[in-house]
């Protein structure tokens, strides 16, 4: 159980790649059950997808927001993104506690859940994920996401999703109890995971300087037959058995066809870029591609790069997917390599969750480029998903 922590933030990049085992078949039947996947193999991106598009206002499971553990900002929500499947989007703070060793001074021996031979877990062999370990508004239902009240208990199985990345992971502590009077974090947190978890998914993983501050997404499949049985020795190689039944059974429950994709080209991620002063890559509304999206100040001048690579020099279309939640457009200045190229409007959408897109020509050389995406108005710039070179 988390007892006070001091969490740092630290940028994290990680690979766009990873190799999942196959799976073996595991456990009974549920309303998500390990053997309820679909026939065809569906991939990390696709499953991805398929969450997002189902983390919507009808399907949020609390109406108060969860506090992110790494930014502290209150944003974080849940959703039933499927019958007994529950997913957030959130930091990822390093979590060293458990049976390894570790140099953290905040380091603890115990964790909330034990391996099926009641040992402590080990954070740095186990990948697991944290929730909060009661409600903290005292409340039955409650205004938060519990899990007591989700049929979801210790060792429940995960997808956790992170920069292209996609693995498996365990419920395995939690964070502050209401009865903690000495923690400066409460159980309305949501955001961390094991040191294993962090190094799966290509994050820094010291407990002390580790960590990140957003797009992580979690996906809890409830029920016993989702509750994973192992040691310390052996529950990551389970966990990650089990990877590819879990995004076939997403593929099957929510009927198997991702959302709309971008349109043809090469597709470059706001959230690679930098972004000025004030700026935030963020994933708190629906449907971006990607990890999240690029929210800059609002301020005239605020801007996103985007770094973008082709493989010839030419004049090309960048189609920018945006949106716009606010009652007026947000034209903005388009700069290539440091040399201003127009200004392209970015319209109003219905909300944040809506996006649309906007082109522009713009000449590009062979190779390397940057495209800035400069706000024209005090407002700053539209919340920029990504753009496509064709």
């Amino acid at each position: 159980m988390k007892n006070s922590r001091k969490l740092i933030s630290l940028a994290a990049v990680a690979s766009l790649a990873v190799a999942i085992p196959l799976v073996s078949n595991y456990g009974a039947s549920a309303s998500t059950s390990p053997d309820a996947a679909a026939a065809a193999s569906v991939t990390p991106a696709q499953a991805l997808a398929l969450v997002q598009a189902n983390m919507t206002t009808a399907n949020k499971v609390n109406s108060k927001p969860h506090i992110n553990t790494m930014t502290r900002a209150q944003n974080v929500n849940v959703y039933q993104v499927a019958s007994g499947v529950y997913a957030y989007t959130s930091s990822l703070a390093v979590d060293d506690d458990g049976s390894d060793p570790d140099s953290d001074p905040d380091h603890q021996d115990q964790t909330t859940f034990q391996d099926s031979n009641g040992k402590q877990l080990a954070a740095h062999h186990v990948p697991f994920y944290v929730l909060g370990d009661d409600c903290w508004d005292r409340k039955s239902p409650c205004p938060h996401f519990f899990y007591k009240e989700h049929n979801i208990k210790g060792r429940q199985f995960a997808l956790m999703f992170y920069n292209g990345k996609c693995i498996g992971s365990i419920f395995g502590d939690t964070q502050t109890g209401n009865d903690q009077t000495t923690s400066d974090n409460d159980s309305r947190e949501l955001g961390e995971a094991s040191v294993k978890s962090a190094s799966l998914l290509g994050i820094p993983s010291s407990g002390t300087t580790g960590g990140v501050d957003n797009g992580v997404t979690v996906v809890i499949f409830s029920g016993s037959s989702w509750v994973v049985n192992g040691t310390n020795a052996n529950l990551n190689t389970t966990a990650q058995a089990m990877v590819q039944n879990a995004l076939d059974t997403l593929g099957a429950s929510m009927g198997g066809t991702p959302p709309t994709t971008p349109p043809t080209g090469n597709t470059f991620e706001a959230e690679t870029g930098t972004l000025s002063a004030g700026g935030t890559f963020d994933s708190n509304h629906q449907g971006f591609t990607g990890t999240g999206f690029a929210n800059t100040a609002n301020a005239a001048g605020a801007y996103v790069d985007i770094p973008v690579t082709v493989s010839a020099a030419g004049t090309k279309t960048a189609t920018f997917r945006y949106s716009d939640g606010t009652a007026a457009a947000r034209p903005a200045t388009i700069s290539v390599n440091g040399t201003s190229r127009g200004t392209l409007n970015f319209p109003v959408t219905a909300n944040w969750d809506t996006w649309s897109t906007a082109s522009i020509s713009v000449p590009l050389t062979a190779g390397s480029n940057t495209i800035r995406v400069a706000g024209n108005t005090a407002d700053g710039a539209a919340n920029i998903d990504s753009v496509t070179i064709s």
